[in-house]
């Protein structure tokens, strides 16, 4: 019986540590799906843009859809992506307008050079005519999913009236250097994640949005 079970044992993990490296492969997040909650209200129009600025991302060496790895058993990694390979900028961008236009605003995004500087973003911005410029800086944002999930991001967001002056600023990132990390799962640790992520994204911009200094510039 024990020779039995050994034997069983024997087959059954080299198996699933290669099936779950085959699953880690093409995964993606849906980041567009997110919902925001905003505490800022008001009827004023408002340009929202985001700009990439996470460092492989501007050399080339990864796609601006870029949402993380996720790890085979043995720890190699896999790239993971924003659903449909939509810019994580555009997305971003997509995602604020929303939750804005929920709240009274005529916001509107933006498209813009994944990896465009400020000054061409509040170029851009302002040729959309609102009263109001919000621009969101990207300067960290993947997640890295084995069991748990860590999580590094910074981003700043700034607001700016339409002769493109800076009349507020915040910033958010991780609580431990710039990552969090978040609760994993043994059993299902890549549909944990697809949970997981956007959950995150969620949080961490309506902690930026909501920030006091960026509640009152949109008001």
């Amino acid at each position: 019986m024990l020779r039995s079970t050994l034997r069983l044992f024997a087959v059954f993990f080299p198996l699933l540590f290669f099936f779950s490296g085959c699953i880690a492969i093409g995964q993606s997040f849906d980041l567009a799906g997110v919902i925001l909650s905003l505490a800022a209200s008001g009827s004023a129009a408002i340009a929202v843009a985001a700009v990439d600025r996470r460092e492989r991302v501007r050399a080339g060496a990864k796609p601006p859809s870029f949402a993380g790895v996720m790890r085979g058993s043995y720890g190699n990694p896999f790239d993971v992506v924003v659903r449909g390979k939509v810019p994580l900028a555009q997305v971003t961008a997509d995602v604020i307008a929303a939750g804005l236009t929920a709240r009274g605003f005529k916001a509107r995004s933006v498209a813009l050079e994944a990896t465009a500087d400020e000054a061409a973003a509040k170029a851009g911005l302002a040729a959309a005519g609102a009263e109001k410029l919000l621009l969101i800086d990207i300067e960290k944002w993947e997640s890295d999913t084995m069991i748990r999930i860590g999580m590094l991001y910074r981003m700043t967001a700034k607001v700016f009236d339409k002769a493109g002056n800076t009349i507020a600023e915040a910033n958010v990132t991780g609580a431990e250097g710039g990552k969090d990390v978040l609760k994993g799962s043994f059993m299902n640790p890549y549909g944990n994640a697809k949970k997981a992520i956007p959950k995150a994204f969620r949080e961490q911009f309506e902690r930026l949005l909501n920030a006091d200094a960026i509640v009152k510039a949109l008001a």
